[in-house]
């Protein structure tokens, strides 16, 4: 591949990915972009023309020396007339400087020259705060290139000059807002969505719908519970909101998809888009809260957000690389990645997780259980038959002794709770929230006999807890977006810390989505065991688990 004036940095990165120790060194202004956030946005934006602009350098000893860093300066050379044609490549401005340059209504002004952080956040909110024929002044002490071609594909009014060598300036003028009332007085019109229709496949059928909303249109959301999750995760989308209250104290969201591109800071700083998913409903309070955070979701948009009750479709999307993050089984993981799968799983969200449940007895050991049939979710090649069957043997028993019973093709765990509270099962191995769900609903009928936590700790006294589910990123992510993983695993730990704080509220926030009861979404917390810790800090109990 040569590289030529009019090639984007990014797209040379990604197939040369030792280039960027280059870029950095043609130029001490060029530092910066050891800054991840900042070469983030340069590069996928500018040019090789741009950068040249940017460090003061001749377009054609850029190109000469990137192209030699990656063997292709025999191609350049080839090449050359548009190494020279493509030097002075620049945006085409005007040199008349424009009247609204000359008398704004209100001029203000960021100088930059100085900066040595992120600085392009704080540029963006300025935009954004602009009042129609307001204008912004931005100096920096290179061309900006990536702000330019921002600026110019979101439609502003643009005028660039450099008054001097070490002086570059850029104005910006504001645009006029979208009066609200051009869609608000037709919200009512909008259709309104019937999420009880969704069953429990909430946030994935809400992004389908957005996602098949043309630009021009809205619809309504009618929500019993505090709806900033679900506010947050449509608004990335591209979607614009109204949440009204009703009578009855229920919430009432509009969204509507202007028909041209949404303003300000959230489209300048292009999202980075995730599909994320897990293995079980057990995340979802830690999911909701976390989709609440102004801090995460000013970094993401959500293209997918899918609970799954079947565990195989769940794999399928890590092996597809479907799913950028997932919730997913330690053990399941632990294969994949045998199989030379890229992925790493970062931190530890789910413990203690595997109920043995007896309808109509209680049982005090596996003793009682000999004779009778237990029903396992998924198959004998999953965890839960491998756990079992390792803990009987360690307390001494004959795997041989136990009846397993297995449904076809696979055993759902939702399956197994409702045979239990039906009496077509007497004893049923199961995680949360179904343990939960199924002591909750079973009144009494429906009671923990064991609990393999207990289990475990007899058996390996200070081992720590039952490793069961954690937080998988796909390996280019944590790559491209080290930051953003970073901030992702914070925000679970923080979620969960809240969640264990503040069950009541939790409860609440997703007993909607979850299509439960506030009172067995309370049941449920109150049992699960939610913590989030690093992988690395409790890597001895995983490869113990494993």
């Amino acid at each position: 591949m040569v590289i030529l004036a009019k090639t984007r940095v990014k797209d040379a990165v990604e197939k040369y990915p030792r280039l960027k120790e280059t870029l950095v060194a043609l130029s001490p202004r060029f530092q910066l972009l050891n800054n991840k956030a900042v070469f983030g946005m340069v590069s996928r934006w500018a040019t090789f023309g741009d950068v040249a602009r940017m460090g003061d350098l001749s377009i054609c000893e850029v190109l000469h020396k990137v192209n030699a860093a990656v063997g292709a300066e025999k191609e350049l050379l080839e090449r050359a007339p548009d190494c020279i044609k493509d030097r002075d490549a620049r945006r085409a401005f005007s040199e008349e400087r424009p009247e609204w340059v000359e008398t704004p209504s209100r001029e203000r002004e960021l100088d930059v020259r100085e900066r040595e952080d992120f600085f392009l956040p704080e540029v963006f909110e300025a935009i954004r705060l602009l009042e129609e024929g307001e204008s912004l002044k931005i100096i920096n002490d290179f061309y900006p290139a990536p702000l330019v071609e921002m600026l110019s594909e979101e439609g502003y009014e643009i005028f660039y000059e450099s008054p001097s060598f070490h002086e570059h300036v850029l104005y910006i003028l504001g645009k006029p807002h979208s009066p609200a009332l051009e869609w608000e007085t037709k919200k009512d019109d909008f259709p309104l969505l019937d999420s009880d229709a969704w069953g429990k496949d909430f946030f994935s059928s809400l992004v389908r719908e957005a996602e098949a909303t043309p630009p021009g249109a809205g619809f309504r959301l009618l929500l019993k519970t505090p709806p900033q999750a679900v506010v947050n995760t449509i608004e990335t989308l591209g979607f614009e909101s109204l949440t009204e209250k009703t009578p009855e104290g229920a919430y009432l969201i509009s969204f509507y998809k202007p028909e041209s591109k949404i303003e300000g800071a959230p489209a300048l700083m292009r999202k980075i888009p995730l599909v994320i998913q897990s293995a079980t409903p057990v995340v979802y309070p830690i999911l909701m809260r976390m989709l609440e955070s102004k801090r995460l979701m000013r970094e993401i948009r959500v293209d997918e957000l899918k609970i799954w009750d079947k565990t195989e479709k769940h794999l399928g999307w890590i092996v597809n690389k479907k799913a950028d993050i997932s919730f997913s089984a330690v053990a399941a993981v632990a294969k994949l990645y045998q199989k030379g799968l890229d992925i790493k799983m970062t931190a530890i969200a789910v413990w203690d997780n595997f109920f043995i449940l007896t309808r109509g007895f209680k049982a005090e050991d596996f003793g009682a259980l000999k004779g009778r049939e237990i029903y396992l979710p998924l198959i004998k090649a999953a965890p839960p038959y491998a756990v079992t069957t390792f803990l009987l043997s360690k307390l001494g028993y004959d795997v041989d002794d136990f009846r397993f019973v297995f449904g076809k093709p696979f055993g759902r765990p939702e399956d197994i709770k409702n045979q239990l509270l039906r009496g077509e099962a007497e004893v049923g191995l199961l995680r949360e929230p179904e343990a939960s769900l199924a002591i909750y609903e079973g009144e009494g009928l429906i009671q923990e006999s064991i609990a393999y936590r207990d289990l475990w700790e007899g058996l390996f006294p200070g081992r720590g807890n039952l490793p069961n589910a954690g937080l998988l990123f796909k390996g280019e992510i944590l790559r491209n977006y080290p930051d953003l993983a970073e901030l992702f695993m914070e925000e679970t730990r923080l979620a969960a810390i809240w969640v264990n704080e503040n069950r009541e509220e939790s409860a609440r926030q997703i007993a909607e989505v979850m299509h439960v009861s506030e009172a067995a979404a309370a049941r449920f917390l109150s049992r699960a065991h939610l913590e989030a810790l690093r992988s690395k800090d409790v890597l001895d109990d995983v490869m113990h688990y494993i």
